[in-house]
């Protein structure tokens, strides 16, 4: 299934993928997982600190996890 329009913006955003690409990966080929999983899932499915995590969601306009995850679930919702 590919991603819905915001996580491919996500997957694509030059901030994050640049410093951090398996994220941009994640978010391209697993992203409904995303809208079921912690911060500390999350970051150990791509191999980052969960800090980095949050502080990349936070660079892309995110205030925390759970805003970010809550996002996913509305476009896993809406399709």
């Amino acid at each position: 299934m590919p991603p819905p329009s915001l996580v491919a913006a996500l997957a694509c955003e030059p901030k994050l993928v640049s410093k951090h690409p398996a994220i941009g990966d994640f978010l391209r080929w697993r992203w409904p997982e995303a809208a079921f999983m912690t911060a500390a899932g999350m970051a150990a499915a791509t191999g980052l600190p969960a800090t980095t995590l949050i502080r990349l969601l936070a660079l892309l306009g995110y205030p925390n996890f759970r805003s970010f995850r809550d996002a996913v679930r509305a476009q896993l919702r809406s399709r």
